[in-house]
């Protein structure tokens, strides 16, 4: 079997809206908190957009054990107009300190648009993690 490959393929930055926290409490599965996203953008060689309007927030929840599930969607405009969905579904251990250590995730993105096709169906996973400013930096890469 051969080693898994990946290369780059698009850096998405996140930036969460201050008055967006809504810190729900102990649920069924566990501590949910959702954060609305205040500016989204992707800059790679393919893919390049800002989220539109409100379209992005991210589910979290939180394990007593500090295991961590996100559940991140956005709605991004490229460069050229068209409308490209992403979703992160990713998990993390912020066991020591909450928003501290890396964040993996998968990442499916789909646009009707003719000119991105290609999205539909890539594999594609990211590793992330949180700024001293706030913001997040997902670095993503296609399997290949």
């Amino acid at each position: 079997m051969e080693t898994l490959k990946i290369q780059p393929f698009a850096t998405l930055t996140i930036r969460t809206d201050p008055n967006g926290l809504y810190m729900l409490g102990t649920t069924s599965v566990g501590t949910r908190i959702i954060q609305e996203l205040l500016e989204a953008s992707v800059a790679g060689d393919r893919l390049q957009g800002k989220m539109i309007g409100k379209s992005g927030a991210d589910w979290l929840t939180i394990a007593s054990n500090g295991e961590v599930t996100l559940d991140i969607r956005i709605i991004i405009e490229t460069h050229d107009g068209a409308k490209v969905f992403m979703h992160l579904d990713g998990r993390a251990n912020w066991a020591e300190q909450l928003g501290k250590g890396a964040i993996y995730a998968t990442v499916q993105i789909e646009s009707g648009d003719e000119r991105y096709a290609f999205v539909n169906g890539m594999r594609l996973v990211s590793k992330g993690e949180i700024g001293v400013d706030g913001n997040v930096a997902h670095e993503i890469y296609e399997l290949v």
